[in-house]
């Protein structure tokens, strides 16, 4: 499970199936990682929700988590974690606007409306 703010882990959360959201939306993104079912898919829910992550008490296996990639614990059945969005967000620095810049990057980054040159057709392809 992946859960993240819209600038924090938007490469994982996009690699397993979520959306991109713009940093200038106040969310929470919870993404499954390889979901067994339909099911369970991909939510946003508004800056400001009190998360509660548990563990099964019937889990077969304990579970680890990782914060942005370090300091992994283990959690233990019925341990259960709470993650809540800060008062305090940390500012983007734009070179131009908010909108342009980040729409201008993704386009940059994904290669939107960019096509590969094709050569042009010789003369013995023209023949068939």
């Amino acid at each position: 499970l992946i859960v993240s703010t819209p600038t924090g882990s938007t490469a994982y959360a996009v690699a397993a199936g979520a959306s991109m959201i713009h940093p200038n939306v106040p969310a929470i993104m919870i993404t499954p990682i390889c979901p067994h079912s339909l099911s369970f898919r991909p939510i946003v829910v508004p800056a400001g929700v009190e998360l509660k992550i548990n563990l099964s008490p019937d889990a077969r296996n304990t579970a680890w988590v990782s914060f942005d990639g370090r300091k992994r614990q283990e959690i233990c059945h019925g341990d259960s974690i709470t993650i809540i969005t800060s008062c305090f967000p940390v500012p983007s620095i734009c070179f131009r606007d908010p909108v342009t810049d980040w729409f201008e990057s993704l386009a940059t980054c994904l290669h939107w409306n960019v096509r590969k040159k094709q050569n042009c057709l010789s003369s013995e392809d023209e023949e068939f």
